[in-house]
This record gives C-alpha cells, structure tokens and sequence, in this order.
C-alpha cells in the first residue's frame, strides 16, 4: 500500500472543487501525499492507495469508474456529494458496486465547510489504518 491519495473531483460545479480541495489540505496536513484534479485528468490510479471522488453522479464519474474499473476493485474509495442529504441514488448505486464507504453531502445552498474539514480527517485515520506499516517517502 501507499500514503498517496487521489481526490478527483467533477466539475467546479456547485462548489465541488473546492470541497475536494479542502479535503487535500486536510490529508496532507495528515501525512499524506494527495493529488487533487478532475476525474477526466486523471489518466492512471497507478501509485495510489486511496481515492476520493466527488459528485459520482455525473457522466465524468461514471466515465471514470469505468475507465478505472481494474484499479478501483483493488483501491479503497470514498464518495462525497455536494448537496443536501439524503445522498442520491444515482450516487448510491455507485456505492454499492464499487463496495465503497458511505458517503456524505456536504451541504445545500452554501456548502458545510466544517464538515468538509471533519471528515477528511475522519478519512485520515481510516487510511492510516488501512496503510499501517506503509513507508512514506
């Protein structure tokens, strides 16, 4: 495993490139070594032991899981979405074939920035978990 994490998000639609960039800050300010981009840049999950995508509602998203379907079945994956709970769906759907951890919204008319803060370092404890014994370099 490794302490490199890909947060990929959609668009900077509805303040989602903003909540993935605060979850970045947040992991790295954890440790770790992030990446945050668009899903549609992201050619290749080689090297990451993490992934955090989101607004998996969209085409970009489902381009994306099944550009990467290979990797995704052996990478951990958590979801967001930008939105007032409950999650959608669509989004649901997406969790379950991809046996990923339960997501969360982030809001409605003006995102939770708080939350977004909490649980990226929810997610920092779980990936120091997860990655127990990783090297980093």
């Amino acid at each position: 495993m490794t302490d490199r994490v890909l947060v990929a998000h959609t668009s900077k639609i509805a303040a989602t490139d903003e909540i993935a960039e605060i979850i970045g800050t947040e992991l790295a300010g954890c440790g770790l070594r992030v990446t945050v981009l668009p899903v549609a840049a992201a050619e290749s999950l080689y090297g990451f032991g993490a992934v955090i995508m989101g607004d998996a509602a969209t085409r970009d998203a489902h381009r994306f899981v099944k550009r990467h379907r290979v990797s995704l079945k052996h990478t951990p994956i958590w979801l967001f979405h930008r939105g007032t709970p409950p999650v959608p769906n669509d989004v649901m759907r997406m969790v379950r074939k991809l046996g990923a951890g339960a997501p969360i919204s982030f809001g409605g008319a003006a995102p939770d920035w708080d939350r977004a803060h909490a649980w990226a370092r929810y997610l920092a404890d779980r990936l120091a978990v997860l990655h127990r014994g990783f090297v980093s370099n």
